[in-house]
């Protein structure tokens, strides 16, 4: 029980510095991943993971091979005429999605085979990148619970969006924590994690490791479905476990906290260790906190830990 709380509480004191320090390292763009298709020799971006430069004069597929979930993230959109339309996101069979601010975007679909992007003339320049086969998690609960040995149904990575509020038009999360722990996987893989509107925030987890996850937000929110925001995307991936992924487990959970939880929080940090002498009642209490704490013990984590 000592080995836990000394673990809880170098994690609440983990989360609490990112927190007050982390939002200066933040910054909106995109991680690169994958293949640059614009390096590609035709128009067709068929790579699970890839990103592209356009322009006005670029046409672009994403293709993949049957029905599946893309993800794209478009930066950095440099125009002659801010007034004007921009990009063209097209999903073949589906209204096109018209990109009409110079403002970083997401943009989520589900069940496409073939999306097609394209610029105005008044593009001179675009950053893309794109992530497809991936299932969606958009919610208030994150869980995903993989036992090894059994067999493997669906993808081997998730697009993960930790909200406060189910079909909230903003996120509101001052913060998200995770715990992985129980992992089992096949020589040669590994859990890739990258928080993927922030570049430098990325962890690769190995065979029997255990990790404390503390995913900041960016400072400033980035436009979702065109009609909402968010400020935290998580990308979560078994990376390389062909032909044994049957044999990789593992269990993540993710909570996404409040402005308030989070004061509530540091202000019970503070109470329960009597830091500076600062607490001014000791029967303070906080939810969010003893949430937190049951988390930590019902985890298990002991291996080793880490934040990012």
């Amino acid at each position: 029980m000592m080995k836990v709380s000394v673990i809880f509480t170098t994690f609440v004191a983990s989360l609490l510095i990112a927190v007050s320090f982390g939002e200066a390292e933040v910054s909106v763009k995109s991680w690169d991943l994958g293949v640059n298709c614009g390096d590609v020799n035709g128009d067709a971006c068929t790579s699970k993971k890839g990103y592209f430069k356009g322009n006005e004069s670029s046409f672009k597929h994403i293709t993949s091979t049957g029905p599946t979930n893309i993800y794209i993230h478009i930066t950095n959109i440099k125009t002659s005429n801010p007034d004007t339309q921009m990009v063209y996101v097209c999903p073949v069979g589906r209204m096109c999605d018209i990109v009409e601010t110079s403002e970083d975007i997401v943009l989520i679909y589900k069940n496409v085979n073939v999306i097609s992007i394209y610029a105005t003339n008044n593009v001179e320049e675009y950053h893309l990148q794109y992530i497809m086969g991936c299932n969606i998690l958009d919610d208030t609960t994150i869980e995903i619970d993989r036992e090894n040995g059994t067999a493997w149904q669906g993808h081997h990575c998730w697009i993960i969006i930790p909200r406060l509020y189910s079909g909230s038009v903003k996120q509101y999360t001052a913060h998200t924590y995770g715990i992985l722990n129980g992992v089992q996987l096949p020589a040669s893989s590994t859990i890739g994690i990258y928080n993927l509107l922030t570049i430098g925030q990325k962890w690769e987890v190995n065979n029997d490791e255990d990790l404390y996850l503390n995913v900041v937000p960016t400072s400033t929110p980035t436009s979702f479905q065109k009609k909402r925001e968010i400020s935290s995307v998580v990308l979560f991936e078994v990376n390389s476990c062909a032909p044994y992924c049957n044999s990789a487990g593992f269990k993540l959970q993710m909570s996404a906290i409040s402005g308030h939880d989070m004061k509530c929080i540091e202000k019970k940090q503070l109470c329960e260790f009597n830091i500076g002498k600062k607490c001014t009642d000791t029967n303070f209490k906080c939810s969010a906190y003893d949430k937190l704490q049951l988390l930590i013990i019902q985890s298990d984590v002991t291996v080793s830990w880490n934040f990012f």
